[in-house]
């Protein structure tokens, strides 16, 4: 499972990619700080899963799951 992470804590991302570290069969697709990074980081990569924190400077989590899902595949968006 292809996943990746959105959140504008650099701490709270890290913990996140320590915890799935552990997990067989998941990969981190990349870590990005703001929603805008996350829609740009999500169509280029087409993870499987988003783990997302609501709250964000910018596009906050909730208008980045709409944005999401217009895309053809989106991922399935986790709010942390």
């Amino acid at each position: 499972m292809r996943v990746l992470i959105a959140d504008d804590e650099p701490l709270a991302r890290a913990r996140m990619m320590a915890l799935l570290a552990e997990c067989e069969g998941v990969q981190v697709v990349a870590g990005v700080g703001d929603g805008e990074a996350a829609l740009r980081e999500a169509i280029t990569l087409k993870p499987d899963v988003l783990l997302a924190d609501i709250a964000m400077p910018g596009m906050d989590g909730l208008a980045l799951a709409k944005r999401l899902q217009a895309l053809p595949h989106p991922p399935a968006v986790i709010f942390c």
